[in-house]
């Protein structure tokens, strides 16, 4: 009896010094949970096994009384069920913790980043946390030149979490940035009056929401990338929009995705329906024509995307296909709607040993409009009665060469056109094509860059970054800038 109260009082010695060591993962954590019920089962047997045994003859010399060994053992495991309470649990998602008392992971990350950009020619369409070339000034403008800007509001914060259910595991992730001017309720526009005051004062952005997802057995439900989006094989870019002729955009989306060990996954989604058209309007006392949006002129059904994506040993592969409604009706008598396509496929290529990657993307569409990173997608034709689709092509290449573990390059292209249509003819007949604001026939730019990352979740960025666009009218326009980078992650 003493040696087995002996040996129980060891163990649990042990256990309590090697707690630290234990509670890294769930599973140790599982496996000193087990411990402490053996344990407390053996407290039970030796209580048991006290109150049967009869009493002994008196001695000379007392013996240790069994009530001291019960006693110190239940000491001993209260000891360890509290530490075992108290301790930060590795959790199920790399780089997270267990909830106390809950089987859910949870895990924050983010950013902090700064970036300083100088801009050599135009203004950049009026942004200044990224490029924007589709409304670059055109040349011989008079729009302000040689800019130069820091601001921090890329910044961002993010929670993801995992539980386990008897289907799998249920997964949450929140993600915001402050890329938002509270005084003009979207992103904010450089050389606005208004984006001007908060600048000078005190570069107040607010939170802006950029994922509310959650994941479970396949389905994917909430805001995040849409599905057309092939975030993981894009090439990395200083520049927080990246290329001109890429897909880029999210919004809240419905999908499943059926996943195969031998033939890749498998994608089917219902995504947020807003593609909407340009419209021709005419001044009642000058004559004079503009354009704008449709305010009635927003998709009825939900935009769908089908989707497949392998990897393999020489890197991956993605092609996906979206097709949305455009519809139109007003009180001016148009009923008009029409069904746009987009396809897409991209590639990513180990080289040097999986050292560097090879990037290439391809765009193509009737409609895709918003898809892209930045197309108008359709025109109302009033007089006919009919809503014209933009028919474009972009594609994205991008290098990236690993110098050293710390030191990697990008090198970054993107091209992006317009194919003559009824679209493109109307929109030059009707004054769309041309001035600031006038729809592109073709666009061209370029990004080559560096990123060192002297120490652990640290990078340090550089990028010069070119652009041109070309009007359906002929005019032309270009950026140039230069963009310094400095971000903390914490994850």
């Amino acid at each position: 009896m003493m040696k087995r109260s002996a040996l129980s009082l060891a163990l649990l010695a042990a256990s309590v010094t090697s707690l630290p060591a234990l509670a890294q993962s769930a599973k140790d954590f599982e496996l000193l949970r087990n411990e402490v019920l053996r344990l407390r089962k053996e407290l039970d047997e030796l209580k048991g096994q006290q109150a049967a045994k009869p009493a002994p003859a008196p001695a000379v010399v007392a013996a240790p009384q069994p009530a001291a060994d019960t006693a110190a053992l239940t000491e001993r495991i209260e000891q360890v069920e509290l530490k075992q309470k108290d301790a930060v649990v590795a959790g199920d998602i790399p780089g997270s913790f267990r909830l106390p008392g809950s089987d859910t992971s949870i895990k924050l990350y983010g950013y902090v980043e700064v970036n300083a950009v100088r801009e050599f020619k135009g203004a950049n369409g009026g942004n200044d946390y990224s490029t924007f070339l589709p409304y670059a000034p055109l040349n011989g403008s008079t729009a302000r030149k040689g800019e130069t800007y820091l601001h921090a509001r890329t910044s961002r914060i993010g929670i993801e979490t995992s539980t386990p259910t008897a289907y799998g595991p249920l997964g949450i992730k929140l993600e915001g940035d402050f890329n938002n001017d509270p005084r003009l309720g979207g992103s904010a526009v450089s050389g606005d009056v208004k984006a001007i005051y908060t600048q000078q004062a005190t570069n107040s952005y607010n939170f802006r929401l950029r994922q509310a997802v959650a994941t479970f057995a396949g389905f994917t439900v909430g805001q995040t990338w849409s599905t057309f989006m092939d975030v993981d094989n894009a090439p990395e870019t200083v520049d927080f929009n990246g290329p001109i002729g890429s897909t880029f955009i999210r919004q809240p989306v419905v999908r499943y995705t059926y996943a195969t060990p031998d033939l890749g996954g498998f994608t089917v989604a219902v995504e947020n329906p807003v593609s909407y058209a340009l419209a021709k309007t005419v001044d009642p006392d000058t004559g004079e024509i503009s354009r704008g949006t449709t305010a009635s002129g927003f998709s009825k059904t939900p935009d769908l995307v089908l989707r497949w994506d392998k990897g393999f040993d020489w890197g991956a592969a993605s092609v996906r296909g979206v097709t949305q409604q455009v519809k139109v009706i007003d009180d001016a008598g148009i009923n008009a709607d029409k069904r746009g396509y987009g396809i897409a496929g991209t590639g990513l290529i180990k080289l040097r040993g999986g050292q560097d990657t090879l990037s290439v993307g391809l765009t193509y569409g009737d409609g895709v409009g918003r898809y892209f990173n930045y197309l108008e997608g359709a025109i109302v034709n009033t007089e006919a009665n009919r809503i014209l689709m933009e028919r474009a092509l972009g594609t994205v290449i991008g290098y990236q060469y690993k110098a050293s573990d710390t030191l990697r390059a990008n090198f970054v292209g993107g091209w992006q056109k317009n194919f003559n249509n009824a679209y493109t003819e109307y929109a030059l007949t009707n004054g769309f094509g041309t001035g600031q604001y006038g729809i592109n026939k073709r666009m061209y730019q370029l990004h080559a860059g560096l990123i060192y990352n002297p120490v652990k979740n640290v990078d340090l960025g550089a990028e010069y970054i070119w652009g041109e666009r070309e009007t359906l009218a002929g005019e032309k326009g270009s950026l140039s800038r230069f963009n310094l980078m400095a971000r903390y992650t914490f994850n």
